[in-house]
């Protein structure tokens, strides 16, 4: 029975799971844990359970003393502000005569968040990332008392703003793509002031009788200098990629910022829109004898685009960013999800950040009707038999990031690959181990949760197949539980191709390195993204410095490989990710066959040796040659 119970917590890696030693009273951070589990996607909580590295001891709670204590605690307004659970959401479990408490924390809705202990958010209230519970920043608490409001920020009037801060070439542009869409629309005869305030782009306060330009209005046709008077952190860019020049960063990038034109949001949808669409490896539909290129796979790029648009937070950091790669587009902005993912991939419910520049896109034939968007990009996608769309939620900071990849499921040349790597024993292997080492070969790496994704099986039955893989030599794990990683093993170095430093599929960069990682380290739309904090001659030396070990599947001495190593962190702090990708090779051997002899040598440090997963973390050469 005990075997049972930890083969179920240590197969939960796609959900957030906490292990608890129960003592004599209940563990002073149990509520700690609540907190973040509650503000960012929920979890499960075993207390009585003994975590020691990867091994699990059932060491029981004493129950009922410490379940009252657990109610009367989650009941009292001023330990915890809000209680989120009720009796089904506790369960006692007997293991070989111990007992142990399951208290499983659902994801606080939008008006419930944040969920914190004390009295004071500011100080109390804890989110999840990969390494555990951490105290959030009065930003993120800001954000989530935000996102409380049922009055929308984007409805919102701004005192002084009027008809002279908007640019009226971009207003005139949407004045006249709505009449083109709605020719005999009543609306037409407004003037601009009363066709403003139809859109939602013009307020007016009854109880003063004043009214203005709102939020909307100002994001939608305002000038970028006038914008970022009211959001500092405004920001708009559109980055593209297609070569493989690796001296190349970007073949077209444009941001709001460049004077060259508005910077509003709606200029920038018109701007980037057909570069986003241009190119994409479909083939054209007829209706009758008319050749049809608009298809639902450019209506769901449409959709992807509006919806950064539409759902950004743009108080918040980084701004909203668009990237085109050869076989992958990304779409980041800032904020949190108002809704959980499964129900953003479900489809079917919405809860838009800013809904009046929802109506503004709306009315002119972009994004479809509320809850439905993201449900139409799968269907497009599944249509093509592409790889699924990802949707991460990331923290620290707020991000919402959507990956579009415009890749085969089972591309033949990974097929090929594994066929001459592993001969007889391929056809041994299921669709969904195929589809799991096929993943691992496309884009570096593969966890549970992106596997389940990709072949619609449960996270148990997914964790079967990742452990078989692994039984049978053909993947090596790193991490643990939600961390959890799975990677290529070296029977497939010769064959498996060498992963360049700007392919769209291979690099250090991630999409999202916290607990929700799709593609922790490996996967990204573009590597340079590893790189940002590193002038472009930085950059060139330490890839003059690394192109052997780069060009070579092997290097014929180990030291060799210890020594470009030292030379690289000699030049400059670096993280894991950032080697991986200089060096072509796998994180966790680098890890694991490198990292960690030269640190026992002597020969590097970390930057952070206390905070062993510190978000920063990086090696540094610290003495003599390698």
């Amino acid at each position: 029975m005990e075997n049972n119970i930890l083969q179920i917590i240590d197969s939960g890696e796609n959900v957030e799971i906490e292990c608890k030693e129960a003592g004599q009273g209940l563990p002073k951070d149990l509520w700690e844990t609540y907190s973040s589990f509650s503000n960012t996607n929920g979890g499960t909580i075993f207390l009585g359970v003994k975590q020691k590295g990867n091994t699990f001891h059932v060491t029981g709670a004493e129950v009922p003393k410490q379940l009252k204590e657990f109610w009367d605690t989650i009941n009292n307004p001023q330990k915890v502000n809000v209680n989120l659970l009720n009796d089904n959401n506790v369960q006692i479990i007997d293991v070989d005569g111990k007992q142990i408490i399951k208290i499983v924390v659902p994801r606080a809705d939008r008006r419930q968040r944040p969920v914190y202990i004390g009295q004071n958010p500011m100080i109390g209230t804890f989110r999840r990332n990969y390494e555990g519970d951490y105290k959030c920043s009065t930003d993120d608490v800001r954000s989530m008392l935000a996102d409380q409001s049922e009055l929308s920020m984007d409805s919102q009037i701004l005192e002084h703003y009027g008809l002279n801060d908007i640019n009226m070439e971009s207003f005139s542009n949407y004045r006249e793509r709505f009449a083109s869409i709605k020719p005999a629309h009543p609306w037409l005869g407004l003037t601009n002031k009363d066709f403003l305030y139809k859109i939602g782009a013009w307020g007016k306060i009854r109880e003063t009788g004043k009214d203005g330009l709102t939020v909307a209005g100002l994001l939608m046709f305002g000038d970028e200098r006038t914008i970022t008077e009211q959001f500092p952190l405004y920001f708009l860019e559109y980055r593209e990629k297609n070569s493989n020049d690796s001296v190349v960063r970007w073949d077209y990038r444009t941001t709001s910022a460049d004077g060259t034109w508005s910077g509003n949001i709606y200029d920038f949808y018109l701007k980037i829109i057909n570069r986003l669409t241009d190119n994409i490896n479909i083939p054209f539909k007829l209706e009758g004898y008319t050749r049809k290129d608009d298809t639902r796979v450019h209506e769901a790029i449409r959709e992807a685009l509006a919806n950064a648009l539409i759902h950004a937070d743009y108080n918040g950091k980084q701004g909203i960013v668009i990237e085109k790669g050869k076989t992958a587009s990304k779409f980041s902005n800032p904020g949190t999800l108002r809704i959980s993912i499964e129900e953003a991939l479900k489809g079917g419910v919405s809860d838009p950040r800013n809904p009046n520049l929802f109506k503004m896109f709306f009315l002119i034939g972009i994004g479809e009707r509320a809850g439905s968007g993201l449900e139409n990009i799968q269907l497009a996608w599944k249509e093509q038999n592409w790889r699924n769309p990802d949707l991460v939620e990331k923290f620290q900071p707020d991000r919402i990031v959507l990956v579009l990849r415009t890749v085969s499921l089972l591309p033949q040349e990974s097929i090929d690959m594994l066929k001459d790597t592993l001969k007889e024993a391929y056809e041994e292997l299921s669709r969904n181990e195929i589809l799991a080492l096929v993943t691992a070969h496309q884009e570096g790496q593969l966890t549970n949760s992106r596997l389940q994704i990709l072949s619609q099986k449960h996270s148990g039955e997914v964790g079967k197949i990742l452990t078989s893989l692994v039984d049978k030599g053909m993947l090596i794990s790193d991490g643990q539980r939600r961390g959890m990683r799975y990677f290529l093993s070296d029977i497939f170095i010769d064959n498996a191709q060498v992963f360049e430093i700007n392919s769209i599929n291979s690099e250090a960069n991630s999409i999202n390195s916290e607990a929700n990682s799709i593609n922790s380290e490996l996967s990204s739309i573009n590597n340079e993204q590893c790189f940002e904090n590193i002038d472009d001659e930085t950059m060139n030396i330490l890839k003059e410095i690394s192109k052997e070990a780069r060009e070579k599947k092997r290097l014929d001495d180990i030291g060799k490989m210890k020594e470009i190593i030292f030379n690289l962190c000699e030049i400059k702090p670096l993280a894991l990710k950032e080697l991986a990708s200089l060096l072509s090779r796998n994180p966790v051997g680098i890890r694991n066959n490198y990292l960690s002899h030269l640190i026992d040598e002597g020969k590097i440090r970390l930057m952070y040796p206390g905070q062993i997963n510190h978000p920063q973390q990086a090696y540094i050469s610290i003495s003599g040659d390698a």
